[in-house]
């Protein structure tokens, strides 16, 4: 099934092209049905090990990238949602993918070719500054993330997720915050790299404190300062 105008708008919007002027060559790219993968939940977009992957960018649904364990398990390592990307970190450098990428829900994503990305880099200087730009804030990302992981809790490691470098929702005037949690209970424990039981007492302990408010389809955090000096007292870290 061909993308809708709707997800072609989507990926207008990404943070990869949005504001970029409109060129023949990228819209092109957006339409074309070789690049178009229209997904249902629980299929493997892309294999670890594979060369040559690609760029992947996610008009609507929600990607969860997995490693394998020396068990045979599955450790979720990060997840990619709508305006979302994955497989940058393989670009121009002929390393294969280290992780399988799967869905979670149904999803409509684009598929770059490196090749086309080669072409696109070649033909716009501005292109080539706004790839740069966002593979250097996914380096700080992860580099933040490997702190956080090396020296907080289960509650600082969920309240970092919830409102600091990784989820980066928007934040009402008011101080508050409404977010959705689209992702499984276990899936989000293993992403924060907790056991469940864990994660189930982190968010505990924060509704205790009034820090945060169960709602249907997520959580409400009325006082995201707050929330943020109850695990960091002197300031976020970043």
């Amino acid at each position: 099934m061909p993308f809708s105008e709707t997800d072609i708008s989507l990926l207008r919007s990404n943070a990869l092209l949005q504001g970029l002027p409109e060129q023949e060559w990228i819209e092109a790219a957006l339409r074309n049905p070789e690049n178009q993968l229209c997904l249902n939940a629980g299929t493997v977009v892309v294999a670890a090990g594979k060369f040559f992957p690609g760029l992947h960018l996610v008009a609507h649904g929600t990607v969860e990238m997995i490693a394998g364990t020396p068990e045979g398990g599955e450790k979720i390592i990060e997840f990619a949602k709508a305006g979302g990307m994955f497989s940058e970190e393989t670009l121009f450098s002929g390393q294969p993918i280290r992780y399988t990428a799967r869905t979670i829900t149904s999803a409509t994503i684009l598929r770059l070719p490196e090749a086309t990305l080669n072409d696109w880099v070649a033909h716009s200087p501005e292109f080539s500054r706004r790839l740069i730009g966002l593979l250097s804030a996914r380096t700080d990302y992860m580099q933040k993330d490997m702190v956080t992981f090396c020296t907080k809790n289960a509650s600082a490691r969920l309240v970092c997720y919830l409102v600091c470098q990784f989820n980066q929702a928007p934040r009402t005037a008011d101080g508050s915050l409404s977010l959705n949690i689209t992702v499984p209970r276990n899936k989000l424990a293993s992403r924060l790299g907790v056991s469940d039981s864990h994660l189930s007492r982190a968010f505990k302990e924060l509704e205790e404190q009034g820090l945060i408010v169960k709602q249907r389809n997520g959580i409400f955090i009325p006082d995201v300062q707050a929330l943020s000096k109850y695990v960091c007292p002197a300031g976020c870290d970043w």
